[in-house]
Order: structure tokens, then C-alpha cells, then sequence
């Protein structure tokens, strides 16, 4: 206040550009008290899985073409994706196509190595109740380590509406874990329609050894063995082979 005191505009100017120019000039000073911010070029997960999402709404009013475009853009990404929780994400967009790629894909991931990842691929297979998914989800029941994972593959055979699940769930049935047979139990509810067995486990496991186990493991057989000949090219027959196979589950 004492240096500008009885100075005219001019030199008043004058030093306050001088002082500026000190202050700038002196180490490690800034005028400014946030640094720039940084840039970086690293697509972050987050990132990955906004870009991901976009292809629901997109996919929406895609043609086939542009349905099959997209499914293959998300097999080959999730192929090399090394994050759980993009993979999932994954998983759940491109379980809003129709495609056989897109059934293909989902099956796969009942194979991941993350827990949440298999979770969400049985509620996935739960909710498109395709028939041919039966065997794998079964199998998942019976061998799976994880609990959450062997609850999610029962929950999903349960919304199959088929007694072609009943093996499967009566694997659930004979589980020593009593989340398992409960789960198990309600699965079969489901399925059958049956409500006077109550949550009577053993009442129901017995029930389960009565229902076309022959007819189902045969249903079964006909579907895996046609998903095999498609893999050889062989259509013509695994198309037929695997509709014998679906018109017994149904009728189960």
C-alpha cells in the first residue's frame, strides 16, 4: 500500500506489472493455486463399460445384420477382456439379442472364472428358458464349487417350465446344504405345478425319481448330440436331432 501510495495510473499500472513479473519468475511459484488437469490416454474399465452398454439401446432397432455385427463385436471383446466386472457387463448386454451367437456366448460364460460372471449367466439362461441350456445348467447343479453359482443354475432350470429339469433339480434335492434343497424345492414348485408336497425334501426327492427320468435323459442325449453335429457342419441332421430332443422336453 506504502509503494503505490501518491502514484498516478500509469506507474500504478507500471508496477503492479513488475510485481506480476516477479512473482511469476520466483521457483516453484504459480499463480495459479490447481495445476492443469492431466490427460492420459489409458480406457479404463469404467470407460469399457459405458462404450459396452451403448450397444442395448443401439441393438434395439438394429436389423439381423446389424444384430450379428454387434454380438460379434462383444464375443471377441469379451474374449481377451481380463476385468470380471466388464465381462459381466459383457454378458449382460449382449443378452438382449435373439442371436445364436449371442446363446453361444452366454453358455461360455457359464465357464468363467469369476463367480458373479457364472451368476449372471444362469439368470441370463433363466430368462431366454431355451430348452437346450437344460443339460449345461444340470450340470452346473451337480458340480459347481460355489454356492451362489449352483442357487442361480437351479433358479434358472426352475423357470424352465419343462420336467425335463427335474434331474438337474434333483441334484439340488440331494444336497447336504439345506439353502440347496430349499432352493431345490421351490425350483420343482415351479416346474410341476405341485403345490400339496409342501417343502417336504424327502417327499419331493421321491416325487423327482417318478417323473420320466428315462424320457428326459433321452431329451437330453438328442439335444447334446445334435449341438455336436452342428459343430461338425452337419445342420441338416443336428437341426432335426435337436427338435426330437425339444419336443420331448416340452412334453415332459
Amino acid at each position: 500500500v506504502l509503494l503505490l501510495a501518491g502514484t498516478d495510473a500509469a506507474d500504478l499500472l507500471a508496477q503492479l506489472a513488475a510485481l506480476t513479473a516477479l512473482t511469476a519468475s520466483v521457483t516453484g511459484c504459480q499463480l495459479w493455486p490447481w495445476g492443469a488437469k492431466e490427460r492420459t490416454s489409458v480406457i479404463t474399465p469404467g470407460m469399457r463399460m459405458a462404450s459396452i452398454r451403448e450397444f442395448g439401446p443401439r441393438g434395439q432397432d438394429a436389423d439381423d445384420a446389424e444384430q450379428v455385427r454387434i454380438c460379434e463385436q462383444l464375443a471377441q471383446q469379451i474374449r481377451s477382456e481380463p476385468d470380471p466386472i466388464v465381462r459381466k457387463t459383457i454378458q449382460e448386454t449382449i443378452g438382449e439379442f435373439r442371436t445364436p451367437l449371442a446363446n453361444a456366448v452366454i453358455l461360455a460364460g457359464l465357464n468363467d472364472d469369476d463367480r458373479d460372471v457364472r451368476v449372471t449367466c444362469c439368470r441370463l439362461l433363466g430368462e431366454r428358458a431355451d430348452p437346450a441350456t437344460i443339460e449345461p445348467l444340470s450340470k452346473l447343479v451337480a458340480t459347481d464349487s460355489d454356492l451362489d453359482v449352483r442357487l442361480a443354475a437351479v433358479d434358472a432350470l426352475g423357470l424352465m417350465k419343462s420336467n425335463a429339469t427335474v434331474p438337474g433339480l434333483a441334484a439340488a434335492l440331494k444336497d447336504r446344504d439345506p439353502a440347496m434343497q430349499l432352493a431345490g424345492v421351490e425350483a420343482m414348485k415351479s416346474v410341476t405345478g405341485k403345490e400339496d408336497l409342501g417343502n417336504d425334501v424327502e417327499a419331493w426327492r421321491e416325487y423327482a425319481a417318478t417323473i420320466a427320468p428315462a424320457a428326459a435323459i433321452a431329451a437330453q442325449g438328442l439335444i447334446r448330440l445334435g449341438n455336436y453335429l452342428s459343430s461338425s457342419r452337419n445342420t441338416d441332421h443336428a437341426s432335426r436331432l435337436k427338435q426330437a430332443g425339444l419336443t420331448i422336453a416340452r412334453t415332459l
